[in-house]
């Protein structure tokens, strides 16, 4: 393998796909999903994610080949959980694939909390029925993949825009909820306000400390290790780092940058110009 390839990457990678324990033990370092294909979903894992998140509410995945990214990341060691584009049968049916949990988008009362719980959890805690999907193994392991789903799927409810603001407090206090997490992003334009202004980092602010206050675990999403460590020392256990889409086109476009300078420097392509 030439020189710069791979330079960087981590070799170690999560033994296990119960993120309620890793969530416990300390911060869980992943990144967002966006582009398609399984073999982006492996490589995230190689590079050292602790967990992947397919973005199922804006990018172009479809439930069936949701499941096939999910068996890519655990043939490696990887684990992975879905953000789903509602609150309704795809949590279930994203669950079914074998991931290890789903997070819920602009959540905004508690009675969508509720729903959420309802859908992810076996009575009596929710409502979900049993299925013969991959997790229970097509079937043949029911019982088992029931009798232990309700303590290890994680259900991450995001907290995104001005009404969930106002009532975070009573959606982290939803019992079946284990994260709350923070939509940077989404609660900046919700507001009307930039990213980082003093409005929103209150607002974030808020999110973080209801989530705590219940019990809860609580995560977000960081533009960058510094971002990361920032709110790590708030609280945070699940951050995640950017998205690969960003991450690809930073580093190539920092690449081509190098390049361009190092040919422009170069003894013989100067002489060349003269």
């Amino acid at each position: 393998m030439s020189a710069g390839y791979g330079d960087d990457i981590g070799t170690a990678r999560p033994t296990a796909s119960d993120l309620t324990s890793a969530l416990a033990r300390g911060p869980v370092l992943g990144t967002f999903q966006v582009m398609p294909g399984p073999a982006v979903t492996e490589t995230l894992v190689f590079a050292g994610a602790e967990v992947v998140c397919l973005d199922a509410e804006h990018a172009a995945f479809d439930m069936a080949s949701l499941e096939h990214h999910v068996r890519a990341a655990q043939s490696v060691g990887g684990t992975v959980v879905i953000r789903v584009p509602e609150v309704g049968a795809v949590l279930s049916r994203s669950l079914d694939t074998g991931a290890a949990g789903v997070v819920v988008p602009r959540v905004e009362t508690a009675a969508q909390a509720r729903s959420a719980v309802a859908a992810v959890r076996f009575p009596p805690l929710g409502a979900r029925g049993l299925g013969g999907g991959r997790a229970a193994a097509y079937g043949l392991e029911l019982a088992d993949y029931r009798s232990r789903a309700n303590d290890s799927l994680l259900l991450v409810l995001m907290v995104e825009t001005r009404t969930g603001l106002d009532n975070v407090e009573e959606i982290a206090a939803v019992d079946g909820v284990d994260v709350i997490f923070a939509g940077p992003v989404d609660l900046a334009s919700s507001l009307g306000v930039a990213v980082g202004s003093d409005v929103h980092e209150a607002a974030v602010r808020r999110i973080l400390d209801a989530g705590l206050a219940a019990g809860r675990h609580v995560g977000i999403l960081c533009a960058d290790a510094a971002e990361a460590a920032r709110y790590a020392a708030l609280g945070a256990r699940l951050l995640m780092v950017s998205l690969d889409a960003a991450v690809l086109a930073r580093a190539f476009s920092q690449q081509l940058r190098e390049t361009r300078s190092a040919l422009t420097d170069h003894p013989e392509n100067r002489r060349s110009e003269q």
